[in-house]
């Protein structure tokens, strides 16, 4: 890189940063902001430039000509863009924007957030649009409701705590001349997992093995049926009954019941880098978890106890998600 690009880039780091910091002191993150005169920005649209340049225009043709009725129709346009600046103001200004509900997503996918617009009573909003990370919302019109969500759905790209940052609201109404717009900071934030990555679950997983629901056939606990018998067998497991009846040796077969948990090992992930074995027990625990299997996750430092279930499932994403995030 040349040394006039790095100067180039050096300024428009340092313009931005400075943006950001008035930005900061004049919208501080809030989770609801009422908007007034402090937090609308607003100036001509491309078609309210052209719009002043061809009233600039005749107004100097009725200068040179010394036509008043091209004067009288140049101070009409004039009139017409300051009350164009005024209607666009006031169809922002008032407006309420609420932060609202988050949903996670895994690394790549679209995390959702929802977001409120309301209105005082006797004022509506026309043409509300949003903004925000490459997220272009249809217009909002805030007439006979008070209030109106959002949603909008945010492209994701490493895990960790996702924060969008500011979000943008504009509009162009009545008349389009004027773009009256803002940056609101909502304080919002999201959960983003690993990517799950298919990989097969090791061959010889760690494994607890307790009284549960699975049906073991080397139990000792309920009758499970009659074989035939091999010297090998205990007497005491002889059905007298039926060698009483048929004349037979036959043995009693039994079954118990355990539980298989799996344990989720850091250690298991075939890979050494850091990222991809998280995104190889990310993958496991979504194939656990709709097969509905008991498992727990065990990373250096950290576990999640063996269970099964939604919450369980959320739990163990929320530790992959966090897991030495930013390191």
């Amino acid at each position: 890189m040349s040394s006039r690009a790095g100067n180039i880039l050096s300024v428009r780091r340092l313009i931005r940063s400075r943006w950001q910091a008035w930005l900061d002191r004049r919208l501080p993150p809030q989770n609801r902001i009422v908007l007034n005169q402090k937090k609308i920005f607003i100036l001509p649209s491309w078609m309210g430039i052209g719009y002043l340049f061809t009233t600039l225009l005749l107004f100097l043709a009725g200068v040179n000509y010394e036509n008043s009725l091209i004067l009288n129709f140049s101070f009409f346009l004039g009139s017409l863009f300051v009350v164009s600046i005024l209607q666009t103001f006031s169809n922002l200004s008032g407006l309420a924007i609420s932060a609202g509900h988050t949903e996670p997503a895994f690394a790549g996918a679209e995390a959702k957030f929802v977001i409120h617009l309301s209105k005082t009573k006797h004022k509506d909003h026309h043409s509300i649009y949003c903004e925000w990370h490459g997220y272009k919302s249809d217009p909002h019109n805030l007439i006979a409701e008070q209030e109106t969500p959002v949603a909008m759905l945010l492209r994701t790209s490493k895990r960790g705590r996702y924060r969008p940052g500011r979000l943008k609201l504009h509009t162009l109404y009545p008349f389009g001349l004027c773009r009256a717009w803002t940056w609101v900071d909502l304080d919002m934030s999201t959960l983003v997992y690993p990517k799950p990555i298919e990989c097969e679950l090791p061959k010889n997983p760690t494994v607890n093995r307790e009284q549960g629901n699975v049906i073991t056939p080397d139990g000792h606990e309920d009758f499970d049926s009659l074989r035939a018998y091999n010297t090998s067998d205990s007497l005491k497991t002889v059905d007298w009954k039926a060698y009483a009846r048929r004349n037979t040796l036959y043995s009693k077969q039994f079954h118990g019941y355990e539980s298989k948990t799996l344990w989720l090992d850091w250690h298991d992930a075939p890979t050494s880098d850091f990222e991809l074995k998280l995104s190889y027990i990310c993958f496991w625990v979504v194939h656990l978890a709709n097969g509905n299997e008991p498992y727990g996750v065990n990373l250096p430092g950290h576990r999640v106890e063996p269970s099964t279930g939604k919450q369980h499932e959320q739990q163990c994403l929320e530790l992959l998600a966090s897991y030495h995030h930013g390191r």
